[in-house]
C-alpha cells in the first residue's frame, strides 16, 4: 500500500488544462466513431426491416418490423450466386499472383550487383507517374483478348511497383549473413528465396495479400469497361445494377418462387420486399464480408507495413 501512494504521488501531476484537452479529444473521437459507424448500422437495420413499413420512414436505431425475407428474396438471386464465386476466386488468384511476383522482383532488386538495376528500376517505376487513358487501357486489354475474359481482373495488376518497393526494403532489413551462410553451404538463389525470405517476410507477405484483396473485392472498373458477359460479373457489379438500375425489381420478381419457399420454411409471413430494402440488403451481402475480414489481418497488416517502410 505504501508503494502503491508513494508511486502515486510520484506521478506527474496534470493541468486543468490538459485534462480538458483529453477529454475534449475523448467526446470528439466517439462522436466522430458515430459519424463514421451510424450509416453503415443504418444499412443494416433497414435490410432488416419489412419493405412497406420501412417505405413509412421513421426508422433510425433499430428495425421496426423485423424480417429476415429480404436476404431470401436476395440469396435466391442466381447471379449473385455465380458472381460470388467469380469474386473470391479473384481474390484467391489475383492476389496471391500479385504478391509472388512483387516479392521475386524485390528479391532481385535486393541484390546490388543485379546487372541494369538502376535501369530496371526507373523503367518499372515509370507507370506509378505515367499512366494509360481510359482508352489506351481498352485498346491493350483489347489486343491481349482479355475483353470477357477472367484473366482481367487478374494479369493487369499483377505487378505493382509500390509493393515491390516496400518488399525490398523489407528484404534490405534483413541480416546478409542468413543468405550468405546458406549459400556457402551449396543453397542457390531459389533456396534462399523459399527457405530464408519467403518465411522472414511473412507479416509483409500478410499486409499486402490483405490489401490486394480489399482491392480486388472492391474493384468495379474491370467489369464496368471490359467484362459485358453475364457469367464473369462480380459482386461490386451487381450491387451497381441494383442500385442503379431497375435490377432490384428483377430479384423480386424472378425469385419470388425461391424465395417464398424459404421465407416459409422459416416460418415468416410472406411479404413482398421494396426495391428500397432489397437494396440495402444487397449491401450488407457484398460489403460487410470484406468488413469482418479486417480485424484478422489488422495485427500483420501494422507490423508488415512499419518493418517494411521503416529503415534504420
Amino acid at each position: 500500500m505504501k508503494n502503491f501512494h508513494q508511486s502515486y504521488q510520484n506521478q506527474i501531476k496534470r493541468s486543468v488544462g490538459e485534462r480538458v484537452f483529453d477529454g475534449f479529444n475523448i467526446i470528439f473521437m466517439i462522436l466522430m466513431s458515430v459519424v463514421m459507424l451510424y450509416p453503415f448500422w443504418y444499412i443494416l437495420i433497414y435490410s432488416f426491416n419489412k419493405g412497406e413499413d420501412a417505405a413509412r420512414g421513421g426508422i433510425w436505431f433499430w428495425p421496426r418490423a423485423f424480417t429476415t425475407a429480404n436476404y431470401a428474396y436476395v440469396l435466391s438471386y442466381p447471379d449473385l450466386h455465380t458472381a460470388a464465386l467469380v469474386t473470391v476466386a479473384r481474390c484467391l488468384a489475383g492476389p496471391l499472383l500479385s504478391v509472388a511476383i512483387c516479392l521475386m522482383a524485390a528479391f532481385a532488386l535486393s541484390k546490388r550487383f543485379l546487372p541494369g538495376r538502376r535501369a530496371i528500376i526507373f523503367f518499372l517505376m515509370g507507370p506509378m507517374f505515367i499512366g494509360g487513358t481510359v482508352v489506351s487501357n481498352y485498346i491493350v486489354i483489347a489486343k491481349m483478348h482479355l475483353l470477357n475474359n477472367f484473366l482481367v481482373y487478374i494479369l493487369p495488376g499483377a505487378f505493382g511497383y509500390f509493393t515491390a518497393v516496400i518488399m525490398r526494403s523489407f528484404i534490405d532489413g534483413l541480416p546478409n549473413d542468413l543468405q550468405d551462410s546458406a549459400m556457402l553451404d551449396g543453397a542457390g538463389y531459389w533456396t534462399v528465396f523459399w527457405r530464408i525470405i519467403v518465411p522472414l517476410t511473412k507479416p509483409c507477405i500478410a499486409a499486402f495479400l490483405f490489401f490486394s484483396v480489399v482491392s480486388n473485392w472492391l474493384d468495379l472498373q474491370a467489369n464496368l469497361l471490359y467484362v459485358t458477359k453475364r457469367s464473369l460479373y462480380t459482386l461490386q457489379y451487381i450491387m451497381y445494377m441494383v442500385i442503379s438500375s431497375t435490377e432490384a425489381n428483377n430479384i423480386i420478381n424472378v425469385n419470388s418462387t425461391n424465395a417464398g419457399a424459404i421465407i416459409t420454411q422459416l416460418n415468416q409471413s410472406h411479404s413482398i420486399p421494396t426495391p428500397q430494402v432489397v437494396q440495402m440488403a444487397i449491401m450488407v451481402v457484398v460489403t460487410f464480408p470484406i468488413l469482418l475480414v479486417y480485424p484478422f489481418f489488422q495485427k500483420y497488416f501494422v507490423k508488415g507495413m512499419l518493418t517494411g517502410a521503416v529503415k534504420e
